[in-house]
């Protein structure tokens, strides 16, 4: 005995265009949260871009080596503050590049950002005005701006932090850090002949 289905009733224009938009309102809402547009006063430069049509995005998958500014600024808390500066030996030439640096460490992996006046925190150790001096003359030497050397990392230092690290392909959070340190050029001291190079390279 074949099933008979009930006919379904006939819906008018309005009910038709009722019923659309409940259909598609749960996929409209993935894909705006999808590109985060569910909080406007944010910008999400890895998000995924609407479809053609205004239908939700293509799936987008984040490169593993994508780093976002939550993260960067995770990184930049553990990384200790730039507290003095050193002469860091390139190769065997008595060539040395003057770098900011942890106090009392050959290590440069610390950091400098925006508020080092010239200290980040109440300890009152080590020498941050070198390490933040060291960084402004380099950066007015070697890419050609005039800030200040006054060993404050106020906001001109950080705006000229983020152009050269937008114009080495870096993320740009206007904080000298480790990745910093390695792309940026310096100007290099001869500790032989106690001058400095006129040319500016990257050796790290």
């Amino acid at each position: 005995m074949a099933l008979r289905l009930p006919s379904l009733p006939k819906l008018t224009a309005r009910q038709k265009v009722v019923f659309a938009a409940i259909s598609v309102s749960p996929f409209v809402v993935a894909g705006l949260a999808a590109n985060g547009l569910h909080n406007s006063s944010s910008t999400n430069p890895g998000a995924a871009a609407p479809a053609p049509g205004g239908g939700a995005p293509a799936v987008q998958v984040k490169p593993a080596h994508d780093t976002t500014t939550e993260s960067l600024r995770t990184a930049a808390a553990v990384t200790p503050q730039c507290l003095y500066a050193r002469l860091v030996p390139v190769g065997r030439t008595g060539w040395g590049i003057p770098m900011p640096a942890v106090w009392n460490s050959a290590s440069t992996t610390c950091n400098l950002m925006y508020g080092d006046d010239p200290y980040r925190t109440t300890s009152r150790r080590g020498d941050p005005d070198t390490a933040i001096r060291t960084l402004q003359r380099n950066l007015n030497y070697c890419y050609g701006y005039k800030l200040t050397v006054d060993g404050v990392y106020g906001s001109n230092t950080r705006g000229v932090i983020r152009a050269v690290q937008k114009r080495h392909g870096l993320a740009v959070d206007g904080i000298y850090g480790p990745r910093t340190r390695s792309a940026m050029n310096w100007r290099l001291f001869s500790t032989r002949t106690n001058t400095w190079s006129k040319a500016c390279s990257s050796p790290l």
